[in-house]
């Protein structure tokens, strides 16, 4: 393979597609728009039938819309992946405010992310230009593990026939800002609206979304691999302790006393001298859907301690403690209480 993979992205507004104008053409991959929110591309069926027939490598992606729901946005887009046997992981791609802020945009995504992760088992690639990026979610988002697709249009008309000689156009020109989190470009879509190619390459458009991928990270685009089972880790028992109820229960924080836990927010709270502490921890008037994860030292677990709706909602933990103090990571606003029911 070359150094370099060249594709489109198609949705609603390239009309009928030829697919075999598109096998002739020498395009390598195809993304397609699958939903926008949670309205799905009425072309979705189509595009995905024709990419199959002519045995093209193709991906689906949800144009984001941070006002809907992260889950639902996720789920459909992960049903869409399945149903239709896209060949490429999924694409998030992030180009709308809703009037959200950057930290509720930033959750949404990787909330996003996340679904995604554990249903596929691969990364999805975020799509974005850095100049929505960094002012409108900026650098605390968490999804910088993911492949970055850039939108950025520096190479002027004509753009080549051949796409093997796409990349020496673009790369011959300004190559993009990459936006915070991230150290590089995976793939750059170079051209869009009034590059003229739509018929070259089947469509029924006058422009054409032209991208180049890496080919160093073309494995990492191929959702149809096997995924890897981690291994079961042995549980660190660690030693016997002596439980020690505390009767009545005490609690040891409210956050109503003050502001809500903002979202992806972690706050180190002050518990007991003691090694552990049973404790119960209770949501009160979630935003949106989300998880507490309650940790003592070293880096946060990958494990949630209580799954949340837009409702109350309480569960109880074993939390080892780092010198009488837990650690409380929370995805989405909402206040927290913890009271304390034992200690060891």
């Amino acid at each position: 393979m070359s150094a370099w993979v060249s594709g489109i992205d198609i949705s609603k507004w390239q009309g009928i597609v030829n697919w075999e104008t598109v096998r002739d053409s020498g395009i390598q991959y195809v993304y397609m728009r699958a939903f926008n929110g949670n309205r799905q591309d009425s072309t979705l069926q189509r595009n995905a039938e024709g990419a199959r027939w002519i045995n093209m490598p193709f991906g689906l992606y949800t144009y984001w819309r941070p006002k809907d729901s992260a889950e639902e946005q996720a789920t459909r887009l992960i049903a869409a992946h399945r149903a239709h046997g896209a060949t490429l992981i999924p694409m998030i791609d992030v180009e709308h405010q809703d009037d959200k802020t950057p930290d509720q945009i930033a959750a949404s995504v990787k909330d996003g992310v996340r679904i995604i992760e554990q249903e596929l088992g691969v990364s999805p690639v975020i799509y974005t230009a850095a100049w929505f990026w960094n002012p409108a979610v900026g650098r605390n988002h968490g999804v910088g593990h993911c492949p970055l697709w850039l939108a950025r249009y520096s190479v002027p008309n004509p753009i080549p026939v051949d796409p093997q000689d796409w990349p020496s156009a673009a790369i011959g020109k300004r190559e993009p800002v990459i936006p915070h989190g991230w150290d590089r470009w995976d793939a750059w879509q170079f051209s869009a609206d009034g590059n003229h190619m739509g018929p070259t390459y089947g469509m029924t458009s006058a422009h054409l979304d032209l991208n180049i991928l890496r080919s160093d990270v073309w494995p990492r685009f191929d959702a149809t691999k096997p995924v890897e089972q981690p291994e079961t880790p042995t549980p660190n028992l660690g030693r016997n302790l002596d439980v020690r109820m505390v009767n009545p229960p005490i609690r040891m924080y409210d956050s109503r006393q003050n502001q809500p836990h903002a979202p992806s927010s972690t706050k180190r709270i002050r518990i007991t001298d003691s090694d552990a502490a049973f404790v119960n921890i209770t949501v009160v008037n979630p935003s949106r859907d989300g998880y507490i994860t309650v940790w003592g030292t070293g880096p946060m677990p990958n494990v949630s301690n209580v799954n949340y709706q837009r409702v109350n909602i309480c569960c109880t933990a074993w939390v080892p403690l780092d010198n009488g103090f837990l650690n409380l990571f929370t995805s989405q606003e909402c206040h927290i209480l913890v009271d304390l029911q034992a200690v060891a």
